[in-house]
């Protein structure tokens, strides 16, 4: 039988994450998972509410009483790669292939001057841009992130119609719609409307991954599938994406930095595994959030990690002397 403990924390964000939040502080908890043959491994359990998942201290409780909900059940999926990668002594840097991420920008705002230039300088090739608050100062920032030369992935949490979102879209002019790799969940899912929407632009499904009928599906009203490793058994994502011939990104769930590094490691074996699949990952978005002692830690060169301190998904001597209480 395997042990339960958890660390809860709280990260703040700089902004509005997305479409669906209040910039408030968010809640999640570490988990620490120990093995009979004395194996030992983290993860991250970073709900988010607003997107449907059960509430955290829902899925503490249920845990307690010896129910494991399917966002925990990934949890320690991850956590026993961690633990692998530790009894070897080795971290997720060396059990992969290296994988290039986009730059998360979470609100328009923040493409002040100087900014792009930076991302430029650092050699990020990709922007994923948050959408769906101010349409108008939205395409301004396309406009210009166009104007820089960075392809751009626009995530839009559903927030359109399907009428706003082609107005939108039409709106924009040949030589910035060339720089859009695909637009991210445009509007609420609807096979024919996003058939429709997949006509204009390359569309990416995330959160109404749960709403597509897999088995009765013929073709797919979209091209590319994120893949949460956070929150979505991966073998049967990519078994998906092989059955409707779809590319594939695997990013993180703007979670903790253990939940990052846990993300990292799929994507850099997804990579090795199906590199014809993978696109360009997204797993640095513990940048949205103020530095504590994980993120501090995290070394990175541009679109790259560099390095881990530590075994695993690293952090080693911070998750040693955390305050850890079980949970069986």
């Amino acid at each position: 039988m395997i042990k339960l403990s958890y660390h809860e924390y709280s990260l703040k964000p700089f902004t509005n994450l997305n479409s669906v939040s209040a910039g408030l502080p968010r809640s999640g908890a570490l988990i620490k998972v120990e093995w009979p043959q004395g194996l030992v491994g983290y993860g991250d359990l970073h709900p988010w509410p607003e997107l449907g998942d059960m509430m955290l201290a829902d899925q503490l409780a249920a845990l307690k009483k010896g129910k494991i909900t399917p966002q925990m059940e990934q949890t320690i999926w991850l956590a026993r790669k961690d633990a692998d990668l530790r009894k070897k002594g080795k971290t997720i840097l060396s059990s992969g292939e290296k994988v290039r991420n986009n730059y998360l920008v979470s609100n328009y705002a923040e493409i002040v001057p100087g900014f792009l230039d930076e991302l430029k300088r650092a050699q990020f090739s990709t922007i994923k841009l948050k959408m769906g608050r101010d349409l108008a100062a939205e395409a301004n920032a396309v406009t210009r992130i166009a104007a820089a030369g960075f392809k751009m992935r626009l995530d839009f949490n559903s927030a359109c119609s399907w009428q706003s979102f082609e107005r939108f879209f039409s709106g924009l002019s040949p030589q910035e719609k060339v720089w859009i790799e695909y637009v991210e969940d445009p509007f609420p899912f609807d096979p024919d409307s996003w058939m429709d929407a997949k006509k204009l632009v390359k569309i990416a499904l995330d959160s109404a991954y749960d709403k597509v009928d897999w088995d009765k599906m013929i073709k797919a009203p979209f091209d590319i599938l994120v893949i949460k490793p956070a929150k979505m058994d991966v073998d049967k994502a990519i078994e998906r994406c092989k059955k409707f011939n779809l590319k594939a990104t695997v990013t993180s769930y703007m979670d903790h930095p253990v939940g990052s590094m846990g993300a990292l490691a799929v994507a850099m074996e997804c990579k090795e595994n199906y590199p014809n699949l993978m696109l360009d990952a997204g797993c640095m978005t513990y940048r949205s959030y103020q530095m504590d002692q994980f993120s501090a830690t995290l070394n990175t060169s541009g679109p790259y990690f560099s390095s881990i301190k530590g075994s695993g998904v690293g952090f080693d001597l911070i998750l040693r002397d955390l305050t850890w209480q079980k949970l069986n």
